[in-house]
């Protein structure tokens, strides 16, 4: 059995590489997993299978970088932020959902409330989030791609978007779509 590569090809939308060890043979298939859907969210929509995303987010950037506290308050409060944007039009919310249920999100604002006259207009790209388990999906890329897409049809020029240095796959798959290093923030 050893050296036996097994290799069952399907079309589908998101494809799911696993490796499964077996008896010192490595057979390789794709597993059919639930279709990922993108969608966008309606202010109704944010509830709290959304905002258990934010917190996942949240615990995660918190690791890094002891800024925003992952607690059920924040996480109130942010949920009442991405409605009043949804309803004013400056926010939309994309999500990823397998089934029913969703597995990621990108939250990103368009503003022209900027006081000064600027040469472009920047779009920002807020929060980008993928349970654990769906990454190395494509679903990451899939959503930063809508918001792209949603941000050109608002008129956008530029956009924005911020990560954090240590998350090198994600720094690595923005720069795949595009986008470059212009500025360094730095903390004491």
């Amino acid at each position: 059995m050893e050296g036996i590569h097994l290799l069952v090809k399907k079309r589908i939308q998101e494809t799911l590489h696993s490796y499964i060890c077996v008896a010192n043979a490595f057979v390789w298939f794709n597993v059919m997993p639930k279709e990922i859907e993108i969608s966008e969210c309606r202010t109704e929509d944010v509830g709290d299978p959304i905002k258990e995303l934010w917190l996942g987010l949240a615990h995660e950037m918190f690791e890094i970088e002891h800024f925003t506290i992952p607690s059920e308050a924040n996480a109130n409060r942010w949920v009442e932020f991405v409605r009043e944007g949804l309803v004013s039009g400056r926010n939309f919310l994309s999500v990823a959902k397998s089934g029913r249920e969703p597995v990621g999100y990108a939250f990103a604002s368009v503003s022209r409330d900027f006081p000064l006259e600027v040469a472009e207009f920047v779009g920002s790209i807020n929060d980008v989030y993928v349970l654990p388990e769906f990454r190395g999906k494509g679903i990451g890329k899939r959503l930063v791609i809508k918001c792209i897409e949603k941000m050109k049809a608002k008129g956008v020029t530029a956009a924005r978007l911020a990560v954090l240095t240590e998350n090198t796959t994600a720094v690595k798959l923005y720069e795949k779509l595009g986008f470059r290093i212009y500025r360094y923030g730095m903390l004491k």
